[in-house]
């Protein structure tokens, strides 16, 4: 009679640990793919980078003074970037460079009379050139402070460059020689920066109300 071959039993004992191991495993390569990466080591700037770096902010801050109208000062700067900066950005120095010099060139012709200085002063304020236009109507006031108009682009040019003081007493002066300038100056928005300065109102509106 044939004897029955009982099956072998596997250990529990050892499916266990071989369970354990592979768990560990597990475990450990999880704790790995968690570990940070290390941060990216930094190189140092070369010395034509700094240079670059600093030639760009004096760039940025000469644009700046140009749309200020600080033409001299920018002018200055442009200058010296378009000899030193790197070819792109001395490029683009050296075109608003141009429009410096536009800004500043001072008329081929010699002015005379109080009209040349007076059409020039406002030709200037019109394209933002403040200071300059201040000069040249200075220039027309001493030809002929009779006239108002003279006065009232002062008036106009003073309050632009918000001296309060200024463009108060010109614009007295020039009421006192037209009241015309008096309504002008009422729809005028070269005089927004003194809307609030009492003095202004009362010059304008010296009416009670009702």
């Amino acid at each position: 009679m044939a004897r029955s071959v009982k099956p072998q039993r596997k250990s529990a004992g050892k499916a266990t640990r071989s369970s354990s191991k592979v768990a560990s495993s597990q475990s450990a390569r999880g704790k790995k793919a968690q570990t940070p990466p290390s941060p990216p080591i930094r190189r140092k700037p070369t010395a034509d980078e700094i240079a670059y770096r600093n030639a760009l902010t004096q760039y940025e801050g000469a644009v700046k003074l140009l749309s200020e109208n600080h033409f001299a000062k920018a002018r200055n700067v442009f200058e010296k970037l378009v000899d030193t900066a790197t070819p792109d950005l001395a490029q683009r120095a050296r075109m608003y460079l141009n429009v410096c010099n536009q800004r500043i060139a001072r008329p081929a012709v010699q002015l005379k009379s109080a009209d040349d200085h007076y059409n020039y002063g406002v030709q200037l304020a019109n394209q933002g050139m403040l200071d300059d236009a201040e000069e040249y109507l200075q220039k027309a006031l001493k030809l002929a402070s009779h006239l108002d108009y003279i006065h009232y682009a002062l008036a106009s040019t003073s309050a632009l460059r918000e001296n309060a003081e200024q463009a108060m007493e010109h614009l007295e002066h020039a009421i006192e020689l037209n009241r015309r300038n008096r309504y002008l100056a009422q729809n005028d928005p070269d005089f927004s920066t003194l809307s609030e300065d009492p003095r202004f109102t009362e010059l304008l509106y010296p009416e009670k109300p009702v």
